[in-house]
């Protein structure tokens, strides 16, 4: 079966184990199946079996099928799975990975500052007219959900320290670090918060660190360092699939829907009003059909990142 489109990580790392795959104990199993994904853990790396027009991660590996087609594979949870050559093979499914139509680069490269980035990600925001993370910032309200609710403290309490240490040039050095401590264990904090595959807070903090990588030099150094260290440290907080999601980050590999936001939106430094409500449209549609609230949550991250972390 040929793939419609993959990620060159999920290509790094399936040529990586095509040349450990005589090591005895390397662990090769089906992780978990899903209506249309079905999660494979290689080696300890999780790669998703996605069916067509799905949104496309770094772990992704999109097949010709639908939904129907997915399920006559006919994959169980104890379905073999092995490498042979160019080949991966599972139940009694032969994929191959060196005929793949498309591959993106999932790597999120640095790019310049670009004014119109917030603005844009706050329109997209007011557009998605979805819940999640997002109801944090569109309103003061104390929302009725825990999870929220939680969550709505933390930020409430990280936008002061953040409003604290941008005032707060003469602080002495042991004082800014000790706010730096508490910005981050504040923010990490948020991973693991809400429901679902992706929890909310995992989402958010993705769409943090997509800032760190895309404008680093928008950013106190330190602080990049620090919360990226601290999210590490709190990576188990979450479910396996979503701390996939937050190891990639990490590294600076994301969703095509991310890599493409910053790619529209920064490289030629185009202004809000200049910009083709067509494409507005288009980076609308990629990140709604990222789950439930999980691109608009993404979005969430990066757009409190830029109006609170960038003035440190």
């Amino acid at each position: 079966m040929d793939i419609l489109q993959t990620s060159m990580y999920t290509i790094k790392t399936f040529n990586r184990l095509k040349s450990a795959k005589l090591r005895p104990n390397i662990d090769l199993y089906v992780h978990s199946i899903y209506e249309r994904t079905i999660n494979l853990m290689l080696d300890g790396q999780l790669i998703a079996l996605q069916i067509a027009d799905s949104p496309v991660s770094p772990i992704s590996i999109i097949l010709p099928l639908d939904e129907t087609g997915l399920d006559r594979l006919k994959i169980k949870s104890n379905s073999p799975v092995s490498i042979d050559g160019t080949n991966l093979l599972v139940g009694e499914n032969i994929i191959s990975l060196d005929r793949a139509y498309d591959v993106y680069d999932d790597t999120l490269y640095e790019h310049t500052c670009s004014s119109s980035l917030k603005d844009v990600v706050w329109q997209l925001i007011i557009a998605s007219d979805r819940d999640g993370f997002s109801t944090l910032i569109k309103s003061q309200n104390t929302p009725d959900d825990i999870a929220l609710s939680y969550a709505k403290k933390k930020l409430i309490d990280a936008e002061s320290i953040c409003n604290t240490m941008m005032s707060g040039n003469s602080a002495d050095e042991p004082t800014k670090s000790n706010q730096l401590t508490k910005l981050c264990d504040l923010l990490s904090g948020l991973i693991g918060v809400g429901t679902g595959l992706t929890p909310s807070g995992d989402d958010f903090m993705t769409g943090v660190l997509s800032t760190f990588k895309a404008l680093p030099q928008c950013f106190n150094h330190k602080l990049i360092s620090a919360l990226s260290n601290s999210v590490c440290s709190r990576r188990n907080n979450t479910n396996e699939i979503s701390s996939t999601f937050i190891d990639c980050a990490l590294r600076g590999q994301f969703s095509k829907a991310i890599i493409d936001l910053y790619d529209s939106l920064c490289l030629d430094n185009v202004q809000s009003p200049g910009i083709e409500q067509d494409k507005i449209d288009n980076l609308l549609d990629s990140f709604l059909d990222i789950g439930h609230t999980s691109g608009i949550d993404t979005l969430t991250g990066i757009y409190w990142s830029m109006t609170h972390l960038s003035k440190i």
